[in-house]
This record gives structure tokens, C-alpha cells and sequence, in this order.
């Protein structure tokens, strides 16, 4: 029984660490989905079509979704979408063209996992860095 607790412990605390790094991808993915939906929608300008959102409201729109979700950086801050961490990606080659909307090196904390390895083997490092990546067709 006492070596039986220990383990368990680890096992869950990993299940549980693991279960908010996979939310937190999917979190991820659904805020460049909001971002690639955005940038494919057009408007009409006088005779012509246009893109109804600019890069910068895109990326505002999603760093407000990222934001209703409490998702934070390593630091613990709302995170910050820039054009480093924030990429668009047009793809004129087929027809419709393809926007690409891409996060990257978005900071995620792990919780317990490297607390409890720190009291066995030293430890890992505690944060990972995730992207999610989606594309859509322009719709105009």
C-alpha cells in the first residue's frame, strides 16, 4: 500500500495535467478556427467584394476568445497574440484561394507533473510550448 499511493498519485496528477494540455490545444485550435472563419468572410465595398476583417481585428478577435477562456501565458498574463506568435498565410494557388491561420510557441504551464519530478529525479521543465494551425476557403 505505501508504494501502491505514490504511484497512483503520479498517475493521476499526469491524467490530470495531461487532460488540460489537450484542452488547452483544442482551445488553441478553435481560437484559429474563429481567426481563419473571420479572414475568409468578404463584404461589399461599392462594386466590389472585399475582406470584411482586417489582420489586426482577426487577431484581436481571437485574443479575445483565447481571453473568455482564461487561457494565460507562462507568466500567467492573458495572452498576447503578435505577428510572431500569430501568423496569415494566403495560398492563391487554388481556386478559392486559402487562408492559413497559424499560432505558434504559445506557452502552457504544466501543474504537478514537474513538482513531483522534482522530488525524484530533478525535474522537467514546466512549460511547453504548443501551435494548432487551421485553413479555410476564401468565401468571396
Amino acid at each position: 500500500m505505501a508504494i501502491a499511493l505514490p504511484l497512483l498519485l503520479l498517475i493521476i496528477a499526469g491524467v490530470v495535467d495531461l487532460g488540460f494540455l489537450f484542452w488547452e490545444k483544442e482551445v488553441l485550435t478553435n481560437a484559429a478556427r474563429e481567426g481563419a472563419r473571420a479572414g475568409v468572410q468578404g463584404k461589399i465595398s461599392g462594386a466590389t467584394v472585399v475582406a470584411a476583417w482586417t489582420e489586426t481585428d482577426i487577431r484581436t478577435r481571437m485574443q479575445t476568445y483565447l481571453r473568455n477562456l482564461n487561457i494565460k501565458d507562462a507568466a500567467g498574463s492573458p495572452i498576447t497574440l503578435t505577428s510572431g506568435n500569430c501568423t496569415f498565410t494566403w495560398n492563391t494557388s487554388p481556386t478559392p484561394p486559402q487562408l492559413t491561420v497559424t499560432l505558434q510557441n504559445i506557452p502552457v504551464n504544466l501543474m504537478m507533473l514537474p513538482k513531483i519530478q522534482n522530488l525524484f529525479t530533478g525535474g522537467i521543465d514546466n512549460i511547453l510550448y504548443l501551435q494548432a494551425r487551421c485553413t479555410m476557403a476564401r468565401e468571396w
